[in-house]
């Protein structure tokens, strides 16, 4: 196979854009990172026709990198509030930030923990060069 492409994406730029980590050209979600309809995993990549969960269960793990990512996040909001609420005490003004930010962060945290899953926490799945880019689908045509 001839690939004529010698820029392949890196892993951190792919998964900073939620592609599949097979072939790192499919998208793993539809819709936008802050939509109001919701956040939707695709099953299926539309590029390599990888399974994203591979067995049932397969993203009880993300939750609890979505418990890490918003454990990180709490920390963050605490430390900005009080240093710019001038080191106020109230209980009420931090469980506030920390409600809002959760609400806010929740489709992150939903995306990111399952491309964290897939892209570190998966060791059987790597990164395919013979998927990647446009290449693959016009190999897939000629021998269909």
């Amino acid at each position: 196979m001839d690939n004529t492409s010698t820029y392949t994406i890196s892993k951190f730029q792919a998964a900073r854009q939620c592609l599949c980590p097979r072939c790192r050209t499919g998208k793993m979600f539809t819709g936008s990172l802050l939509g109001l309809k919701g956040q939707k995993m695709l099953k299926y990549c539309p590029h390599c026709g990888l399974k994203f969960e591979m067995e049932p269960g397969f993203f009880y793990v993300s939750m609890f990198v979505s418990y890490a990512l918003n454990v990180a996040q709490f920390i963050a909001v605490c430390i900005a509030t009080y240093v710019l609420s001038g080191h106020s005490e109230s209980p009420w003004l931090y469980l506030i930030a920390c409600s809002l930010t959760a609400v806010v962060l929740a489709g992150f945290n939903f995306r990111y923990s399952r491309v964290i899953q897939l892209y570190w926490l998966t060791p059987n799945l790597g990164f395919k060069e013979k998927y990647y880019g446009d290449q693959y689908k016009k190999d897939i045509k000629i021998e269909a």
